[in-house]
């Protein structure tokens, strides 16, 4: 888990450096018509992380194969009022909660990624896999919000 782990060390320093330069009317406006601001993409990561920080934990101590439970994004996005947060607190709790996953995965063993995850539609995954899957999703974001 070497690479995720470099990776997601990657997106934590981008967005602590890039984030902060932005206007308050550019962290404010959509991305696209109808589409989320840059301090909500940056809510609905912490909404991501809160999550497969409970998926990373479950997959390890459920019996398996672990259900992936899915979360309504959209929803959990306007619950958390993410559009009127100061920026800086979001930015510190999405830090925060990714070091607290690395410090997870770190520690997993070979054994424990390959504790097997199944969706709702049956399609069957480790937890290695999972952990991946989150990377390259937070990665997809953090670009989306530095362009």
């Amino acid at each position: 888990m070497t690479e995720p782990l470099q990776r997601l060390h990657q997106m934590l320093a981008l967005l602590n450096e890039r984030l902060p330069v932005y206007e308050e009317s550019d962290l404010c406006r959509p991305l696209t018509p109808g589409g989320w601001s840059r301090r909500q993409i940056l809510g609905h990561l912490i909404d991501s992380a809160v999550n497969n920080h409970r998926r990373f934990v479950l997959c390890q101590l459920e019996p398996t194969p672990y259900r992936v439970v899915p979360y309504d994004q959209n929803g959990w996005v306007e619950c958390g009022a993410y559009h009127t947060a100061p920026v800086t607190e979001l930015l510190q709790l999405w830090t925060l909660h990714n070091q607290q996953l690395a410090r997870l995965i770190v520690q997993l063993t070979p054994d424990k990624l390959a504790h097997c995850c199944e969706f709702d539609n049956g399609y069957a995954v480790t937890l290695g896999w999972l952990i991946e899957d989150y990377t390259v999703h937070l990665e997809h974001h953090v670009r989306q919000m530095i362009s």
